[in-house]
């Protein structure tokens, strides 16, 4: 089986990337590295993944000239090549995908992830939706979303969630160098509340002015609690400023930028981990892919029930499920777990288990197989 796989991007370190990166390598597993051709919109980036990541050709952005180049790459591959399998890893590149799937006698498989699909759609991108012979969605709420809205025809979505590495993501112990570092509470004096993503305008239906909102209302009660922002973005400066005007300066941290290597280490100085994201244009959550690191090392998630993140979330074994908005509700979840001390631990202890048995990348790559199986028949 060959398969030629259209990337919007592997290499910055966004949710979509790190899926493709993990998908991809599990086709290259599965079907063989020969046997899957990997083309790149986007190239490598300073601040990217550090680990080196193989594609046989990348585009230098996303000028015209880039797509240009991209498209005819991808027209040459797959009449020169005749892959078995095009797989599409964005709604914007379905279009082309379809196409040259039609042309070369290839199914046509196209990722689907949350927001870009109730965002708006570009009369190419809602054509390839629609046509691709198959549909990959990383959570069930994508999924029952294109099939209510007429886009996809029942029964031809299949739901692959998001994976964790649990090499790599796992409870770590927390040395003073590291918490140093990035300007972390010590979790042995403190309750970190951890929120970990980009801080970013693009990023703001993640609730982190919500989040502060909640904070101030649990620091009046508990004064140990403390708000740990993770990553960069230029929505950071603003969010700092609402942090100074509530008074909330000495008790909200902001890390910038973590290294890949300190990833588990400071999701492992948290005590619970908050992302309630609310869905609308330009907003919106598949399953995101930083409560599931956390579960990994065992810590209980927060998320918003509008959108796939409630997802990750099992009867409130590993968290809490709440409406983004209800920020009452919010703070009495974070409440609950700070003053309960037993509770907190139950929920500790049940995140991994639930990561190992429905997140982990050898469950991704069994679901591919899956899926593979089932399409060439």
């Amino acid at each position: 089986m060959k398969i030629l796989y259209l990337s919007p991007g592997c290499f910055d370190m966004g949710g979509i990337s790190r899926y493709n990166r993990y998908q991809i390598q599990s086709l290259r597993e599965i079907v063989g590295q020969d046997n899957v051709v990997v083309y790149s919109l986007l190239g490598k980036e300073k601040d990217g993944f550090k680990e080196d990541f193989k594609v046989n050709w990348s585009a230098n952005g996303i000028k015209f000239s880039d797509k240009i180049a991209f498209a005819i790459k991808t027209f040459v591959k797959g009449i020169s090549w005749r892959p078995d399998i095009i797989l599409c890893a964005h709604v914007n590149l379905s279009g082309l995908a379809h196409f040259v799937a039609i042309i070369s006698g290839a199914k046509s498989v196209l990722n689907t992830y949350g927001l870009e699909v109730w965002s708006g759609l570009s009369k190419d991108s809602a054509w390839g939706l629609k046509n691709s012979n198959y549909v990959i969605s990383d959570c069930h709420f994508t999924s029952r979303y294109l099939e209510s809205e007429g886009l996809r025809i029942p029964g031809t979505t299949t739901v692959i969630w998001d994976c964790v590495n649990l090499d790599v993501f796992q409870p770590q112990k927390n040395h003073h160098l590291m918490l140093k570092k990035y300007r972390i509470p010590d979790p042995n004096k403190y309750f970190n509340i951890l929120t970990l993503g980009r801080l970013a305008y693009s990023a703001r239906h993640k609730g982190y002015e919500r989040l502060i909102q909640v904070f101030k209302e649990v620091a009046k009660v508990e004064d140990k609690a403390r708000l740990i922002f993770a990553g960069k973005g230029d929505y950071s400066q603003e969010l700092k400023n609402l942090a100074k005007k509530e008074g909330l300066v000495e008790k909200v941290y902001f890390t910038g930028m973590i290294a890949d290597e300190d990833m588990a280490k400071v999701y492992s100085a948290a005590h619970v981990f908050s992302l309630v994201s609310d869905r609308g244009k330009n907003r919106g959550e598949g399953i995101p892919l930083t409560p599931l690191e956390a579960m990994a090392c065992g810590i209980p998630i927060i998320v918003g029930n509008q959108d796939g993140s409630q997802e990750a979330v099992f009867d409130e074994k590993n968290g809490f499920i709440i409406d983004p908005f209800d920020l009452s509700t919010h703070k009495t979840k974070i409440l609950k777990l700070i003053q309960n001390p037993e509770l907190l631990n139950e929920k500790k202890q049940n995140t991994s288990q639930i990561v190992k048995a429905h997140f982990s990348y050898n469950k991704f790559k069994e679901k591919h197989i899956l899926f593979l199986r089932n399409i060439s028949q």
